[in-house]
């Protein structure tokens, strides 16, 4: 059976009559702080629309919220903590202020501050985060340290909980909520059609970070997940180099983070954001700033090869994860190739949903990849017994034995279309497409097809297959099976192409197995890519496209990449790299803007937190609403 297999620092595809290979594969107390009236603070919007869904002021008028501000672990006295809703209005805009006339409290001696019957929530799911500026750490003011805290849905805060305002939660929140934010703003806000990839992101937060205590987490709160606490922590000791002096002393910390033709930032929190959203840029010269007298522990014992904050997680039944895919709630969903298979499902923070063996049963046998249609459904192409399976998305089978078809044979990927229709790429060089009811409707030959491994769907309802045969090439076809073009397209630097996505542009791109590259084709099957593709650091497994339009690679080195829509490159030369990962084979991104990869040689999936814009989920929701490649 053929299922793809990532080995240390190399990807293969094995099989019985398919084999490709790589060469070489081998929280305080003390008195509260005093109220002070004020403006909201920048990028906020007094008086705009409120947060969430539910009735105004819902729950918690009048209720108390206490905490600490700290800076390298000392009190910060004099800050003003301000208190918002996030924004659902607009990306990066709409946050609404929950104190009295958009003002803010004020930090005591000890860093300790009270808010205390002069907030309400706007409805229970409002997502709420505190805002600290300015005040001393010891060494005078300093009104460029600006320190952030996510505290999650308004209804669900603790009355009796004390929540910390540090550069730890600040490296949290700046991150898992990049996405959301702009550089120079303190304002948080999604769409109106996006409130869940936004909740999700919050809950990403806490993920990272205990905000009681102010500190990183090893373990996510699910049991299941490796958080990387000591980049966390070095992060935020970057921060505390500024945070914890006077103003004007920060001069380096912001020149280094200042992105490349972008502008330098005019606070901390400006300058962690830039660092998120640029994690390639000048990281050794933002390690240089921390010192032996760094206040967190344990911090990284040398520079990084990136800032990207990537957290590890096991269990749910992974076993031999392929292509993976995501629904309309952020769950992740990964088949296994085994048989009898399973399929695999995680929350949108990581937790494990699926038993400890999996979800199983529906025909399941070596299932390659998956897709989600709109109702929730999961299909699954199972390589193992020429057929494709369907389960709920509570993971009930609904496929009986597998949907078969006459010619469906070696199924290897699967792609759903805007109406419902799935389409599966054969070993036997022939698509198969079925319609809703798993009833086959044709079968589609000839058009190049050359051992095809990958399939997407385009805005126009057009077939892309990915051939990794010999011929080196992709195959349009019509959604009724009629080909673009007879011998397929070639160019552009394919070499055993094994995955493909189509962008807002319906250019193609293609990942290539064969060579340490991405190609890519313009709607008429037109190389756009040169000679020999755009630069990986590794042979290429899989290949998608975020809420930008810019391109993100899944490499056989554990690495991903990423690409603007015009091919350069926006990562190092190296990729991006999460500890622990191997020979990276699916890619997908969700509505929070995280990226999700599987590793099926440790057993995991990865989670590179907020380092894509988000995407509209399940593909099959932007094939349909023609939003490939457009935020939600």
């Amino acid at each position: 059976m053929s299922y793809r297999v990532s080995l240390r620092g190399m990807s293969i595809v094995l099989g019985l009559g398919c084999f490709l290979t790589l060469a070489g594969c081998s929280s305080g107390s003390g008195s509260t702080g005093t109220p002070s009236s004020g403006t909201t603070s920048s990028g906020s919007s007094s008086g705009s629309s409120s947060s969430g869904s539910g009735s105004s002021n819902s729950s918690g008028s009048g209720a108390r919220l206490s905490g600490t501000v700290q800076g390298g672990q000392q009190p910060i006295s004099g800050s003003n903590v301000y208190m918002y809703a996030a924004g659902t209005s607009g990306y990066g805009t709409g946050a609404t202020s929950l104190l009295s006339g958009g003002g803010s409290v004020v930090t005591d001696a000890k860093g300790n501050f009270s808010i205390s019957g002069n907030y309400s929530c706007p409805s229970s799911n409002a997502q709420i985060y505190l805002i600290a500026k300015g005040g001393n750490a010891g060494s005078g003011d300093n009104n460029q340290a600006v320190l952030m805290s996510a505290l999650g849905s308004c209804g669900s805060l603790d009355p009796t909980a004390s929540f910390n305002v540090n550069e730890v939660t600040t490296v949290a929140a700046a991150y898992a909520l990049s996405q959301f934010m702009t550089p120079g703003s303190t304002a948080v806000g999604t769409s109106s059609t996006n409130t869940t990839g936004l909740v999700n992101a919050f809950q990403t937060a806490a993920n990272l970070v205990d905000v009681s205590a102010g500190t990183a987490r090893t373990i996510t709160p699910g049991g299941n997940g490796i958080v990387p606490q000591t980049t966390i922590n070095t992060l935020a000791d970057i921060l505390a180099a500024c945070v914890d002096t006077s103003a004007g002393a920060c001069a380096t910390f912001f020149a280094a983070a200042t992105p490349g033709g972008g502008t330098a930032p005019a606070d901390t929190l400006a300058a962690i954001l830039d660092i998120a959203l640029n994690p390639g840029h000048n990281v050794a010269k933002l390690y240089s700033i921390t010192s032996a007298a760094a206040p967190f522990r344990p911090s990284l014992a040398g520079a990084p090869n990136d800032w990207t904050l990537s957290v590890e997680y096991t269990g749910g039944g992974l076993n031999y994860g392929q292509l993976l895919a995501i629904d309309a709630h952020g769950n992740v969903w990964i088949p296994n190739a085994t048989d009898p298979g399973t399929i695999s499902e995680f929350g949108p923070t990581g937790d494990a949903l699926s038993p400890k063996t999996g979800f199983n049963g529906g025909g399941l046998s070596y299932p390659q990849a998956l897709a989600i249609d709109l109702s929730g459904n999961v299909w699954a192409a199972n390589e193992g017994n020429d057929s494709v399976s369907e389960h709920t998305s509570g993971g009930t089978p609904l496929s009986g034995s597998g949907f078969t078809a006459q010619g469906l044979h070696k199924p290897y990927a699967i792609a759903i279309d805007g109406s419902g229709n799935v389409f599966t790429a054969n070993g036997n060089n022939s698509v198969t497409k079925l319609n809703n009811a798993g009833t086959s409707v044709a079968q589609f030959i000839n058009g190049g097809l050359d051992s095809p491994f990958a399939i997407a769907v385009d805005s126009s309802q057009n077939i892309w297959v990915a051939n990794s045969g010999a011929s080196n090439s992709i195959s349009r076809f019509s959604n009724s099976g009629t080909a673009a073009s007879l011998t397929g397209f070639t160019g552009g630097g394919i070499h055993e192409a094994v995955g493909v996505a189509l962008d807002a542009n319906n250019n193609t791109w293609v990942a290539n197995f064969g060579a340490s590259s991405a190609s890519e084709f313009n709607s008429t099957g037109s190389p756009l890519s040169g000679g020999s593709g755009y630069a990986t650091p590794a042979e290429v497994s899989a290949v998608a496209v975020d809420g930008n339009n810019t391109i993100w690679t899944a490499n056989s080195d554990g690495s991903i990449s990423h690409l603007a829509s015009n091919g350069s490159a926006i990562s190092p030369s190296t990729g991006y790299v999460s500890a622990g990962a191997t020979g990276e084979i699916g890619i997908a991104i969700d509505a929070s803007g995280n990226i999700w990869t599987t590793d099926n040689y440790v057993n995991s999936i990865f989670e590179y937190v907020g380092a894509a814009s988000p995407s509209v989920v399940p593909l099959q929701q932007a094939v349909k609403s023609n939003l490939i490649g457009q935020r939600p």
